[in-house]
């Protein structure tokens, strides 16, 4: 059985074709499509399209999939975008799937897929009896909980989106309509932003690592906000460990365990990288591990 699985964010969309024919699984390469967010949502479709169409063939039974944006798993829709994917809140990817290919499709947020992936397949497999986080800075911050290898996500947690917690008390305006979300300060493009204004830009981890005073005065203020997060995520979503993954994870380098040494929570960094998201939602596709919300 063929399975495409994709991974759907706000600056591209991975895709890969998963094979289970004769009980063994072969994972083909992981390609990416641009998501063309810029172009809106007919922009985001026709790119959907263009990755589902990468594997299409008799031979695939269903896809997986793994999005940004607030994901009602059972409904298999977006019920919240942000302007990062425009227009997308209440695309329906059930009905997209079904009446462009006539295939069955599963669904879950992209942070909880990679958090699975991660659980499953990467950093935190010692870890599928305890409790484990995940914070993905990439485009945004993507937040995950799961315990004893299930996600959990309810009102209580807020769905575990800790990139919408309020790190600064009337701070930066999000997309999400709030102020000081820590989608502003710890999220890729935050980080490029202010490393940009006073010029260290993409050198800010390899300047770190070689005692730059100025790149170490930025990560210490980094470490302070990300440790502000680590606490208040554990004090919804207590944890064994926290799993760090997206492009700032691996931006930093060698130097990720130089700032990990400043947290104060015990953390490790995500091991799949860009693959995270299709590994995920392959997982959940299979198994269906997410609480019911």
């Amino acid at each position: 059985m063929k399975k495409i699985c994709m991974d759907l964010g706000a600056t591209n969309i991975k895709v890969a074709l998963f094979d289970e024919t004769d009980g063994k699984l072969v994972v083909g390469k992981v390609s990416e499509v641009p998501t063309d967010a810029d172009k809106g949502k007919q922009g985001i479709i026709a790119a959907l399209k263009r990755a589902t169409e990468l594997h299409l063939d008799s031979d695939v039974s269903e896809v997986a999939m793994s999005s940004a944006g607030n994901i009602d798993s059972e409904a298999k829709t977006i019920t919240y975008a942000t302007d990062n994917l425009p227009g997308m809140t209440g695309f329906d990817y059930g009905k997209f799937f079904a009446e462009n290919y006539g295939l069955n499709v599963t669904v879950l947020n992209d942070a909880h897929a990679a958090l699975l992936a991660e659980v499953y397949y990467g950093a935190a497999a010692n870890y599928t009896d305890k409790r484990v986080a995940m914070l993905t800075l990439g485009s945004g911050v993507g937040g995950g909980y799961a315990v004893c290898g299930h996600i959990v996500a309810d009102k209580q947690n807020d769905y575990a989106r800790f990139g919408h917690i309020c790190l600064v008390d009337g701070g930066l305006q999000c997309t999400c309509g709030k102020h000081g979300c820590a989608e502003m300060y710890l999220s890729g493009r935050a980080i490029h932003r202010d490393v940009d204004a006073v010029g260290l830009g993409n050198d800010l981890f390899s300047r770190y690592m070689l005692d730059d005073k100025q790149a170490a005065e930025y990560v210490d203020k980094f470490c302070d906000r990300l440790n502000l997060l680590l606490s208040k995520v554990n004090a919804v979503c207590p944890f064994d460990v926290c799993v760090i993954g997206g492009g700032v994870a691996d931006w930093m380098g060698n130097a990720f365990d130089k700032i990990s040494a400043k947290l104060h929570y015990n953390t490790l960094r995500a091991t799949l990288g860009n693959a995270a998201g299709v590994y995920g939602a392959y997982v959940f596709g299979k198994t269906g591990l997410e609480e019911k919300l």
